[in-house]
């Protein structure tokens, strides 16, 4: 049936008609239903759109009919606001969500972490609340290492209703190179990311092509919770079951079997005192000024530690930062002291030397165990007697104690130069310092043949064992004949 033609005031007409019906069954509505604000049918099809304002989409032209409006529960469109632009309704209601709320400036924005997101990265993740969790294994006797994946699921307890991201978490630990008979082991996980609360937990282990057979850990004896223990000569409790539940916590504040929190920078402070205390007295029996030479051993103190983080980040190809090298904080405040020697800090430069090596060995000797309890430096994985357990925060179990073998090492060849210097004068035992570097430097590339790191150089350490021997021949030839 063909369409029938109007004239334009007859289409105007009828388009006022339309306008004023549907005003009036707008005004017949529930007052929930009514629209805030009167409809506006006026805009011309290619008006302009203001930020923040609100527009009904246009109908739609259908073909061989009137075009149809769009139905009262269609979504409205509103215009994105532009950049730098000013909103549109300065009265437009505050958003109930918190997160949007932080945005708009009434509290500081945070990260989805829960860290503030104005701190340092390396501030931000040592303030996160994290979960750090432990299963217990026993490796059995098995022949040869194997592989260890245990998987761990946690709901957040205070949930009700469905999780939102960050209250349940599903996290895989795997660990390679499990010793058999170094147990019992313990396998630590950190998780990041969840929402801080008490969580309810679950842990058990997965098979995978590869993996040895072993088994929780259950403590022997009837009352299993109380002797459940590691070997000696350390004391950490074993507990039955993995607990039920666990707590966030800021990373300086959770537990790990075998670390305890702070050793490492308690212990190296010690160190330093201690290491200060033993030069002092030896400047004074040799009758020396002391202010001289001891600000010159805190700028060699500083030196090392800037020495020991540069060459922690140089081995670990600039990938990590958060640990020392030993060895560096010992070239750092070797340089700083040679200088002093030069300079002439109102002393002869051998009698320096020969007061500053004994107490950088003995101050290294107290600090070093801090490597131990903090878990950094670890030895590799043993089934030997000899071994101790250790952890290095993430697999605890019985390890070749590379740590202490280090400390016992820097004491005894420290102790000896001590004497030496006390039996043949400062000035004589001048070369003496060189001697004692020397030997630490020789007998530490045997420590680190002990240690779980792998080799970053493969003739590394008998290239820095052979220039450190030959300075130690060189250095006792020069004491020998003074």
């Amino acid at each position: 049936m063909p369409r029938s033609k109007k004239k334009p005031s007859q289409r105007k007409a009828t388009m006022a008609e339309n306008v004023q019906s549907r005003k009036k069954q707008a005004s017949n509505l529930p007052p929930g239903l009514q629209r805030s604000r009167p409809l506006d049918v006026t805009l011309a099809k290619n008006a302009p759109l203001v930020p923040g304002q609100w527009r009904d989409p246009e109908p739609i032209a259908r073909t061989g009919g009137p075009a149809r409006a769009p139905a009262r529960t269609a979504a409205r469109v509103r215009v994105a606001q532009s950049a730098g632009s000013a909103p549109a309704n300065p009265v437009d209601p505050a958003p109930a969500d918190p997160a949007v709320r932080d945005s708009a400036g009434s509290k500081p924005a945070t990260t989805p972490d829960g860290s503030a997101d104005d701190l340092p990265a390396w501030a931000a993740r040592v303030l996160e609340e994290v979960l750090m969790l432990t299963y217990w294994i026993d490796p059995g006797q098995h022949k040869d290492p194997f592989t260890v994946t245990i998987r761990f699921t946690g709901r957040r307890r205070e949930v009700a209703g469905k999780p939102q991201p960050g209250d349940t978490f599903a996290q895989d630990e795997t660990v390679t190179g499990v010793v058999p008979g170094s147990g019992p082991v313990a396998i630590t996980t950190q998780v990041r990311g969840v929402t801080p609360g008490e969580w309810s937990i679950t842990a058990h282990p997965v098979t995978h092509a590869g993996t040895g057979k072993y088994g929780s850990y259950a403590p022997p004896g009837p009352d299993r919770a109380s002797e459940g223990r590691v070997p000696w000569p350390r004391r950490i409790q074993v507990p039955a079951e993995v607990p039920p539940t666990a707590r966030t916590a800021r990373l300086l504040r959770t537990k790990v079997p075998g670390v305890t929190r702070m050793a490492y920078a308690t212990l190296v402070s010690l160190g330093v005192m201690v290491g200060l205390g033993v030069e002092a007295v030896l400047l004074h029996i040799g009758h020396y000024s002391a202010f001289g030479p001891l600000m010159y051993s805190l700028a060699g103190v500083a030196a090392g530690a800037i020495g020991g983080k540069a060459w922690y980040v140089a081995v670990q190809g600039g990938k990590k930062f958060d640990g020392w090298c030993i060895q560096g904080f010992v070239a750092g405040a070797a340089v700083v002291i040679a200088v002093a020697a030069i300079a002439g800090p109102g002393m002869p430069a051998a009698a320096l030397l020969s007061v500053a090596a004994p107490a950088l060995l003995i101050g290294m000797a107290v600090g070093r165990p801090g490597c131990f309890w903090a878990g950094c430096c670890t030895g590799r994985p043993t089934a030997a007697r000899w071994g101790i357990w250790s952890s290095d925060r993430h697999l605890g179990c019985r390890r070749a104690p590379a740590q202490l073998v280090e400390a016992l090492s820097a004491l005894i060849i420290g102790v000896a130069v001590l004497c030496t210097v006390l039996l043949a004068g400062f000035e004589r035992s001048g070369p003496l310092a060189v001697a004692a570097l020397a030997a630490y430097t020789f007998v530490r590339q045997f420590i680190v043949g002990m240690r779980a790191e792998p080799r970053r150089w493969r003739y590394g350490r008998r290239v820095t064992g052979s220039i450190a021997a030959i300075a130690l021949v060189a250095s006792i030839v020069l004491f020998a004949v003074r």
